[in-house]
This record gives structure tokens, C-alpha cells and sequence, in this order.
């Protein structure tokens, strides 16, 4: 069976360029390729024409944002037009909450282009609303939570014109009623599934660095209360064995040449004795690798730091939050601003760069404790940090507690729902005068923040300005275009 797989786009919209491919939809495309079916994904990202925008601020340009994120964009035009030189026999989409307006746009003109072929839905959102995709988007199936044995199931039972009742982890449409069969147990061995088929990405020359990404766990014990992650994977963590891990990197650099990596783990070092497993193994490799990680502060100190930037970690981010014991508390963080700034101090004596997230807009957060998190940026002095404004997630306990005052509903395009929309302070503890005020003042602190020296950013600035003699040297015409998109010519 021919099936095309689609990430649809979302980034580019905001004018910010992004080729990362979504890790799920590479585990899923793997799977069905040790099926025996014939696969094709598509990162809509790529689709975009011209990208002159950098990195995410706290906020965005939301009219121009708004104006872009439309059904009439020649993106959506332009990914049908792939689609229909594939010829698919099945079509699947895989949505986060932000993009899942975007793919509804994407399902419909699919549907008009493919009208008797099924289209699935899967992903974060439409595990929290399977209803909706099928409801909104159109979509015939929706593939609930952990989906790689799942999918096989499906696409076997549908070569084999099988009744659907009997598959656990779907949602799906059937006599016009939304039929939600039973959830499906989560996958016991990691090890087990196939390595994430990036190969099959479309034009994958031209976005390798898509491919960087990696996972060695499936889920998180913590309870922030603003995540989802243990809505999708529960609090029980799955980890795939070190050397499992280590041998997806070698085959990642066999095949295609990848040396550096970008682990996805909630909390990559959850346990330190794995971590040390795993860095052994890496420094026995023939072959020197870079990466970096997402991490808890409190789980990290120099010994392991030291170990983990001998095996190539280059970057470590870590979420604080907030600098309010407050509003730690109330957020189940329950992390200390010391603890952090030990392991900020930590990394930068092993040598990895940091970077801090912080968020605002927390419930009853006033003024004093955004201004005691802008105290904690400065006095940990990471060498970048990223501030957010807190979203509800549908499902998550402060979308509960916003649905429960009547500050958000599910009847809405999902289009300004991530962290960088300035919705405004959606629980009212400050007021809109003095939010929009706040907002001005982080980005300022921020870029203050982000523009100070550090001996680390200096001797990252240095090796980039050495690839890119390199670059010059060995392709002038590649190197020209570098420098025509940064100067914007």
C-alpha cells in the first residue's frame, strides 16, 4: 500500500524557518516500511518559498501570523500537488494543538484532490480530541497515543477489508456516528521498534538536519500541571536500552552521514547511571558525535556533566519556569531557583552551553513573582534563555482550571493556541496594562540577557565562523547563498 504521511506546516507562517521533523511520524513511517508498504513523508515547512525570520521571541507578529495562516496560501496547493504525483492509497497527518488548524486547511483540500481515500489522523492533539479532527478536519480515522503498533494493525486490516471494531488505540467514523474504541497498552520494549525512517523524507538532501532527532524514554514522572506529556505517555517511564540507543546513532551516520543530535527525552538525565552507560558507549564509537538534551536542573551535577560533555554534549536546556516559590508550588514544578543555578554553574565549568525557559502568565502570578523570575534569570545567568507565555493545553490541568471559569472553550481553531501568541494574561491576575508593560520589559531582559558574553557562546561563535571559511572554500556558491539569506539581500 502506498501511504503518505504529513507533517503539515506551521512555523513558516510565522516567517520562522524550521525543518525538524516530527520523531513520531519517522517511528511511524518505519514501521509501516517493515510492513512492506511503499512510504513518503512530507514536512509542509519545506514547502515555503522564502523564510526571512529567525529564531521565536515571547511573542510574535500575530496579524501577520493571522494574514499567512489562511486556506487561499499556495503551500496548501503546493503539498497536494506532491501528493497527488505519489498517488496515495492512505493519507496521514500528524498534529500538534498549534498546527491542527492548519492541517484541518491541508485534510480539506486533500479530500477534495483524494475523495475515496481515508485520511488518519495522529499526533498529541488527536490523541486529547479524537473527535475533533474527524469532526472538523474531516479525517475518517483518528490513531490515538502511541501509535506504531496501532498503524500496523489499521493498514493490515484495511488491505484486508476487515472490520475496524476489534483495533484498540482508534477513533473512527462509522453508519455517521464517532465510535471510540478501547485505549491500546503501551508498547513494553523500545528496543523492538525500528529505527525513525527519516530516509524517507521528500528531498531529505536538502533538510538533513530534520533527521537529528532522537529519543532514548517515553515518558516523564513529573506533574507539571501546565504539560502534556503525561496525558500521552503517563508518568511511567520506558527506556530503550543504551545500546539500543547507540546503534540508531550509527546507523543514523551510516546512512546519512548525521554526526550531531538532538535527544527529545522529557528528561534526559531522569537516571544518571543510564546517562553514564550511554556516554561510555558513545566513546567507544569511531566516530566523534555532538548532541544536546532537555533536562531537569536538579537532576544534574559536574561529575555527570563532565562525563556527558566528553561523549559530545554540546547544549543543555532547562526548564525553570519560574523564579517564585509561589508559583513553583502551584504549578507542581517544585523546583528551586539554587538547583538550577548550580547546574548552570556545573555546565559551564564541564563546558556545555545552557540555555533557561521561563514562562508567564501563570495563574494568580502578579507582577512581584514575574519580576522575582526576571531576578532568577539574572542571578543563574545561563548564556541563552527563552521566555514563553503559558498556554493551555486541552486536557492539562490548568486548561481544566481555565475551562472551569469559563476563560477557554473547545469550540475554537486552536490557531493562537502556543506559547509565543500573546493571548494576553488569560486568568486576569494582572491587568491588561500592566501585562502588556511586563511583556515589553521580559523581552527587553531577555535580549539583554541573550546578548551578554559568555567564554562558551565566544568559542561556539568562532568554530561556526571556521565552518563557514570551510564552507567558502569548498562551495563559494553555497557559501554566497548563506550569506545573501542573513543579510536578506
Amino acid at each position: 500500500m502506498k501511504i503518505l504521511l504529513i507533517q503539515p506546516p506551521w512555523y513558516g507562517f510565522q516567517n520562522i524557518s524550521s525543518s525538524r521533523v516530527y520523531l513520531g511520524l519517522a517511528y511511524i513511517g518505519a514501521v509501516l516500511e517493515k510492513n512492506g508498504d511503499d512510504i513518503l513523508i512530507l514536512n509542509g515547512e519545506t514547502f515555503f518559498k522564502k523564510i526571512t525570520g529567525g529564531e521565536e521571541k515571547i511573542t510574535i507578529d500575530e496579524e501577520s501570523y493571522r494574514k499567512n495562516l489562511n486556506p487561499d496560501h499556495y503551500i496548501f496547493s503546493d503539498i497536494v500537488k506532491t501528493a497527488i504525483e505519489f498517488k496515495p492509497d492512505l493519507i496521514g497527518l500528524s498534529l500538534m494543538t498549534p498546527n491542527s488548524f492548519s492541517g484541518y486547511i491541508l485534510a480539506r483540500k486533500l479530500k477534495e484532490a483524494f475523495p475515496d481515500t481515508l485520511l488518519i489522523a495522529g499526533g498529541v492533539h488527536p490523541t486529547l480530541l479524537p473527535e475533533e479532527p474527524i469532526v472538523k478536519g474531516g479525517f475518517n480515522i483518528v490513531v490515538r497515543g502511541e501509535g506504531e503498533e496501532t498503524i500496523i494493525e489499521l493498514v493490515n486490516a484495511l488491505k484486508q477489508k476487515k472490520s475496524l471494531d476489534n483495533i484498540s488505540g482508534i477513533t473512527y467514523k462509522k453508519d455517521k456516528k464517532i465510535i471510540k474504541n478501547p485505549a491500546r497498552p503501551f508498547i513494553k520494549n523500545l528496543d523492538a521498534l525500528p529505527f525513525p525512517a527519516f530516509h524517507l523524507v521528500h528531498e531529505l538532501k536538502k533538510q538533513l538536519s530534520s533527521s537529528r532527532g532522537i529519543i532514548s524514554s517515553r515518558g516523564c514522572p513529573f506533574e507539571c500541571n501546565y504539560c502534556a506529556s503525561k496525558l500521552i505517555w503517563t508518568r511511567a517511564v520506558r527506556f530503550r536500552s543504551a545500546t539500543n540507543v547507540v546503534a540508531e546513532i550509527m546507523d543514523r551516520h551510516k546512512k546519512l552521514g548525521i554526526t550531531n543530535f538532538s535527544f527529545h527525552d522529557d528528561t534526559f538525565t531522569l537516571k544518571k547511571k543510564y546517562v553514564e552507560e550511554f556516554c561510555a558507549l558513545v566513546l567507544n564509537l569511531n566516530f566523534r558525535i555532538s548532541w544536546h538534551c532537555d533536562t531537569r536542573g536538579d537532576t544534574l551535577d559536574y561529575p555527570l556533566l563532565k562525563i556527558m560533555k566528553e561523549a559530545g554534549c554540546q547544549h543543555i536546556y532547562l526548564g525553570l519556569e519560574s523564579g517564585s516559590p509561589k508559583i513553583q508550588k502551584m504549578i507542581k514544578k517544585n523546583l528551586s531557583t539554587d538547583k538550577v543555578k548550580n547546574a548552570v554553574k556545573s555546565a559551564r565549568r564541564a563546558g556545555i552551553e545552557t540555555t533557561l525557559y521561563f514562562m508567564a502568565g501563570f495563574p494568580a502570578e502578579s507582577e512581584e513573582d514575574i519580576f522575582l523570575s526576571l531576578k532568577a534569570m539574572r542571578e543563574i545567568n545561563p548564556d541563552h534563555t527563552i521566555w514563553s507565555i503559558l498556554t493551555p493545553y486541552p486536557g492539562t490541568d490548568i486548561w481544566n482550571l481555565a475551562e472551569a471559569k469559563g476563560l477557554v472553550s473547545r469550540d475554537t481553531d486552536w490557531a493562537n493556541y502556543f506559547h509565543h501568541y500573546n493571548q494576553g494574561n488569560i486568568f486576569g491576575s494582572v491587568s491588561k496594562d500592566t501585562w502588556e508593560r511586563l511583556i515589553k520589559k521580559i523581552f527587553a531582559e531577555q535580549e539583554k540577557q541573550n546578548r551578554k558574553f559568555t567564554l562558551i557562546k565566544f568559542k561556539k561563535r568562532i568554530a561556526v565562523l571556521k565552518d563557514q571559511i570551510r564552507l567558502a572554500v569548498r562551495e563559494p556558491k553555497r557559501a554566497l547563498s548563506y550569506i545573501k539569506r542573513r543579510i536578506k539581500i
